[in-house]
């Protein structure tokens, strides 16, 4: 699980449980990208040795995304696109990066659903916000983007940490089988899942 899962499970601030994994008290490990993430059965292990009650399941309130497109079609699009999938979600969208880097502060959300070709502070400014912040580690982040064909964008945002790249127009089964992924074991959310890195038109 994630260090945000892992927080919200412990009541605690996330820089709490950063704080514990770097003292070795709760064991963590990292991935590629340089994200913590903790073993169901390891965090279990400290809850009983600090005394701590264990829950007899995970929390039922719908994971939180966030979609951010200037196009308000594309926002559409998208939800409609999410509100198909298998367990409910909590979807909001803006049209702006500014109100995005707003949003993503104060409604932490588990996934963002990113535009890269926005006017103002566009989606790799975005990215570089989002990845200068600590914070916002345990967030996954699907790009979606008509500049698939772009590969200084495309190598910009694999750079940053995303855990998908995804050309428009998107391809409904494909977003839901990602953000599936990346809700249920971030540490394999990828949008290769078969090894097979995707193409644009």
């Amino acid at each position: 699980m994630t260090t945000g899962e892992a927080a919200r499970l412990l009541g605690v601030g996330l820089n709490t449980v950063k704080r514990w994994i770097n003292s070795g008290d709760l064991q963590g490990i990292r991935t590629p990208g340089g994200h913590w993430r903790i073993s169901k059965d390891g965090l279990y292990a400290f809850m009983q040795a600090k005394g701590l009650p264990i829950p007899g399941r995970r929390k039922t309130t719908p994971a939180r995304v966030l979609i951010v497109d200037d196009d308000p079609s594309e926002c559409t699009l998208l939800s409609a696109v999410l509100e198909q999938a298998d367990s409910p979600l909590n979807i909001q969208c803006v049209h702006d990066g500014y109100t995005g880097l707003m949003r993503i502060g104060a409604w932490r959300p588990d996934v963002l659903v990113l535009d890269i070709l926005m006017p103002g502070i566009d989606g790799l400014e975005v990215l570089n916000r989002i990845r200068a912040d600590p914070d916002h580690d345990d967030m996954a982040i699907v790009v979606v983007t008509a500049l698939f064909d772009r590969p200084d964008v495309v190598r910009a945002a694999r750079s940053a940490g995303v855990a998908a790249l995804l050309p428009k127009p998107v391809e409904a089964r494909r977003l839901l089988d990602i953000v599936g992924a990346c809700l249920a074991s971030p540490v394999v959310c990828s949008d290769e899942p078969r090894g097979q890195r995707s193409h644009g038109r």
